[in-house]
């Protein structure tokens, strides 16, 4: 069997070629299989571009706008679930109107809890020697006090508009016309009660205690001017 002589020259010659092209050969696979990857990456960057274009300004003292251009996501929304709502039972309208004297008889427990708690402070704020605190405390037993006066006020003229309707009920079983009593006739009823209910020197405060709230309203309303020249 013959053996052909080649050169090892070009034995070298052929194997740099060899060498040169699988390179080539894999970097071309590389190239390939990583179009994905540089696609996606160029389009983050672009995303990112684009974001930062959204926030735009006609001028530089003009207020950042924001393009309505922006794509739309993707995400659709295919079956809207429905808001979860949070209902107490006890004020349905299925159950007809709220009875608040009904509502205040079953808690009335807890005006005897308040009581108790606005004693503890009276005492507290006796005994504390810490000015903050003692503050603190006058504060909590003021706002106390203060709803406790509101929550008379509002169950007097309830009282007061409970009465009247039992009178415009036995007007109308009588066959008369009933009178059906406006907001502005509540409040002076309640006035009169009030004030009906007070004697000597605690009615005289409370007339001009009222006296100066009345007066201050006038001139709140009265223009500047004749305010100033007053």
């Amino acid at each position: 069997m013959m053996q052909a002589s080649i050169s090892f020259g070009a034995l070298a010659k052929a194997q740099a070629t060899m060498t040169k092209s699988s390179r080539k050969d894999l970097k071309k696979s590389k190239n390939s299989s990583g179009d994905g990857w540089e696609d996606n990456e160029a389009t983050e960057r672009k995303a990112g571009k684009k974001d930062q274009r959204d926030f735009t300004r006609s001028s530089k003292n003009a207020p950042t706008e924001i393009s309505s251009k922006k794509a739309v996501s993707r995400r659709r929304e295919v079956v809207p679930v429905k808001k979860r709502e949070i209902r107490d039972p006890r004020f349905e309208p299925t159950n007809g109107p709220v009875d608040q004297g009904k509502i205040e008889r079953a808690y009335s427990f807890l005006d005897d809890y308040r009581e108790d708690e606005m004693k503890e402070l009276r005492e507290a704020i006796k005994k504390t020697k810490d000015e903050d605190v003692k503050e603190t405390l006058k504060r909590k037993l003021l706002s106390m006090e203060s709803r406790k006066k509101t929550d008379a006020k509002k169950r007097k003229a309830r009282e007061i508009l409970d009465r009247h309707r039992k009178e415009e009920k036995q007007l109308v079983k009588e066959g008369k016309t009933p009178y059906y009593l406006k907001k502005a006739e509540q409040k002076k009823r309640v006035l009169l009660d009030t004030y009906g209910e007070l004697k000597g020197r605690q009615l005289d405060r409370v007339i001009e205690r009222r006296r100066k709230k009345v007066e201050g309203k006038e001139k709140k309303n009265m223009p500047r001017a004749r305010r100033m020249a007053e």
